[in-house]
């Protein structure tokens, strides 16, 4: 059995070890922390109800300027006019965390750019909306490349997930996550040395 302790100060780096690990058959995350990391909306958004060339009576709605994760920022998004009896509906796809919006009324939407800038979208909400830019889900998703992604099915799709657990805690905040003993090792791919993750 072999246990690493990696601290770096930022995400994706790479750790080369002095002495090479010989053949990984099977690993797994005993544990780690990280920081919180939500979106920033850092103006208040507005959001436009109805066709300006053939809508006297425009409605505006107002998203306040915060941290928002995916999840909380779909729930914004799905009371933006319900004081207008219009609904928007949102869905979160998982494991890849794509927001989706869809606008199955009859009037047009248009976002201010500080809000479709914060969605990485164009101003206006067509029927269905793929918000492609926030990647960032309401779980974090511990990857690794050792993992064998035929052999470890997860959630029915080959992945390379290590480990996940739930985004909880204010903005910025450390979170922390411990495996459980429960938790089963994971089958890695390599028969050869590991120099580095």
């Amino acid at each position: 059995m072999v246990v690493l302790t990696i601290v770096t100060q930022e995400n994706g780096r790479t750790i080369s070890f002095e002495e090479p690990i010989p053949k990984v058959h099977f690993m797994k995350l005993i544990s780690c922390s990280l920081f919180n990391s939500w979106y920033t909306l850092k103006r208040e958004g507005s959001a436009s109800l109805g066709d300006k060339d053939k809508d006297r009576s425009l409605s505006i709605s107002k998203i306040t300027p915060g941290y928002y994760n995916l999840e909380s920022l779909a729930k914004e998004i799905n009371g933006l006019f319900a004081k207008y009896s219009y609904k928007l509906e949102t869905e979160i796809n998982q494991p890849a965390g794509q927001l989706v919006i869809k606008n199955f009324g009859l009037k047009s939407i248009e976002l201010d750019r500080d809000l479709a800038g914060l969605l990485g979208i164009g101003r206006k909400l067509n029927f269905i909306t793929f918000v492609k830019r926030l990647t960032a889900p309401t779980t974090y998703f511990i990857h690794c490349n050792l993992i064998d992604t035929e052999r470890n099915l997860f959630n029915g799709k080959r992945s390379d997930v290590l480990a996940l657990f739930d985004v909880k805690g204010k903005p910025y905040e450390k979170v922390s996550y411990q495996g459980s003993p429960q938790q089963v090792l994971r089958d890695c791919s390599t028969d050869e040395f590991i120099n580095s993750i």
